[in-house]
């Protein structure tokens, strides 16, 4: 499939995909170790107080993260930089799971799934929206800044709930607005690369920085559902099976072929004081 890259984003992008790509290969797959969060972390969708500079690069999730912590929240940073990927974050959404027991499992854990939509409300942000730039358009760096905050917008005003599991007085659904400990935000910015920022009081983890609290964690990308993959038309009979799929954009339903299966990994951290 031949690729389109715009003029003057055709000779930047190379260069900045290879300088991500290196950056990866430097990072370890997991994260080596606690972090003290910086005095100016904000949940904003932003890596800005990271200098986006992250403490693993995984290829399973093709994302880098950073956990930290301070005395009173865990934070948890994710950077995608792969449009396929940021596809996939945006309709399965990211499930973090937290598990103080001695084995790396789901059961018994406390799961945090951002962003949930409803069935029927569910945003539409084109990752490849960069190569819509003509090579003679003027100003393209406008263009591109436009894109990302329309797209900021369409995905703030839908993505408003967050689920929960195994958080104790809690809902399974919250909003993004909540007072209950949890802070969650994502945004895209102008090279459409996708940043993901949680924040989890500690009181709700029944942890202490104090007490060095050791965990495992997950980060798993959930399945985009067939139903809502773009560029394709699902027909099903009245008992739900698929009885027919018809690929009506194949360049914009092939960016979702990875979406239809989850990926995640697993890690261990200790709280630092």
């Amino acid at each position: 499939m031949k690729r389109y890259l715009v003029t003057p984003l055709r000779l930047i992008l190379p260069a900045l995909l290879f300088s991500v790509t290196v950056y990866a290969q430097k990072q370890p797959e997991v994260q080596q170790g606690g972090l003290r969060a910086p005095s100016n972390i904000k949940i904003d969708g932003k890596a800005n107080e990271w200098n986006n500079m992250f403490q693993a690069y995984n290829s399973s999730i093709q994302a880098s993260y950073t956990l930290s912590n301070d005395d009173n929240r865990l934070y948890l940073t994710i950077y995608a930089a792969k449009k396929e990927i940021v596809n996939k974050i945006i309709n399965g959404g990211i499930s973090f799971t937290i598990n103080k027991g001695p084995r790396k499992t789901l059961i018994g854990g406390t799961t945090i799934t951002y962003p949930i939509f409803n069935k029927d409300d569910r945003p539409f942000i084109n990752a490849n929206a960069l190569a819509l730039i003509k090579p003679d358009e003027k100003n393209p760096a406008h263009k591109a800044d436009s894109l990302m905050k329309t797209f900021n917008a369409t995905f703030a005003n839908k993505a408003k709930l967050v689920r929960l599991s195994g958080v104790k007085d809690l809902d399974t659904l919250i909003s993004v607005y909540n007072k209950d400990g949890i802070r969650t935000r994502a945004a895209l910015d102008n090279k459409l690369f996708y940043t993901y920022e949680l924040a989890i009081d500690l009181k709700l983890l029944d942890m202490s920085a104090a007490d060095h609290t050791q965990f495992n964690y997950n980060i798993r990308f959930n399945e985009v559902d067939i139903d809502f993959v773009p560029g394709m038309e699902i027909a099903r009979n009245d008992e739900g099976f698929v009885t027919k799929i018809f690929v009506a954009n194949p360049q914009l339903a092939n960016s979702f072929a990875a979406a239809l299966s989850p990926t995640d990994c697993w890690g261990q951290y200790t709280l630092v004081k």
